[in-house]
């Protein structure tokens, strides 16, 4: 399926893409524009959604908002039947929603763990399932989920974020194996520290400081940087890579002592 499409456009391609109203979600649902595809934004926040459809639409853009709360089974097959009543295709799925949480393990609720997995983790398993079987029927898909360096190694006040993160990689790693017969890839991005508005809300000065005193490039990452690895995935021609984590996080999850060079 789709074997006609060039190794590095996505003109012809649908993509929904979760969470897709703001952040890394946002950012990559512009680069899917430009690169050719047309979008689906699936976002809990309608307002905030419609605004960013309507804003893209002025640029000539193909895309549409549907309201969804990816930890609702029965929002998320609404979304699916939505899709679906318009005959359209899914070539690419981006499940980028989710929540973030900072707190000490011992200090952290059974609200608060059941509610970040509930997000993050099922959510997941709920869109990907749906979605998969769409691609399923149509022998080709790339899906892209989101973990993070979180789900790689441990964090201070990472305990409900950093499993659920896990989780997905878990998650991702069954999909790839399960959909590989049926001309599906699927990987999960790992972001480490990157200026959106729920890291802004997240990290405070010293989170920050134990951040970039870790990461080789010294800054945090860009919403947009994500968005390229996304992208690339998503390409007919990203076709022998699945199973894969990949982090994106400026050199984090590879370094180890760091020296500055004074010289």
């Amino acid at each position: 399926m789709k074997n006609d499409f060039g190794m590095f456009t996505l003109t012809g391609h649908t993509a929904v893409v979760t969470g897709g109203a703001s952040g890394i979600g946002l950012a990559t649902t512009q680069l899917l524009l430009r690169s050719g595809a047309k979008v689906i934004v699936a976002d809990i926040n309608e307002k905030i959604g419609k605004e960013v459809v309507r804003s893209l639409r002025t640029e000539g853009k193909d895309l549409e908002f549907f309201h969804c709360d990816v930890s609702d089974e029965r929002s998320v097959t609404n979304l699916i039947e939505s899709i679906n009543k318009k005959e359209e295709s899914i070539e690419i799925l981006m499940h980028f929603a989710g929540i973030g949480l900072e707190k000490m393990v011992i200090e952290t609720s059974l609200d608060d763990w059941n509610n970040i997995l509930k997000v993050n983790l099922t959510g997941t398993f709920l869109v990907t399932k749906e979605v998969a079987k769409i691609m399923i029927s149509k022998k080709y898909g790339r899906i892209v989920t989101m973990s993070s360096i979180a789900g790689m190694r441990g964090g201070s006040g990472r305990a409900a974020y950093g499993a659920s993160k896990g989780g997905v990689i878990a998650l991702t790693k069954v999909l790839a194996l399960e959909l590989a017969q049926h001309g599906i890839t699927v990987n999960t991005l790992a972001p480490g520290a990157i200026e959106t508005e729920l890291v802004k809300k997240m990290h405070d000065e010293e989170t920050r400081r134990a951040y970039i005193q870790g990461i080789p490039m010294q800054r945090y990452g860009t919403p947009q940087e994500v968005a390229m690895t996304a992208v690339y995935l998503a390409l007919p021609g990203s076709s022998y890579l699945t199973g894969t984590v990949f982090p994106v996080d400026g050199g984090f999850a590879s370094s180890g002592v760091m020296k500055n060079d004074k010289t």
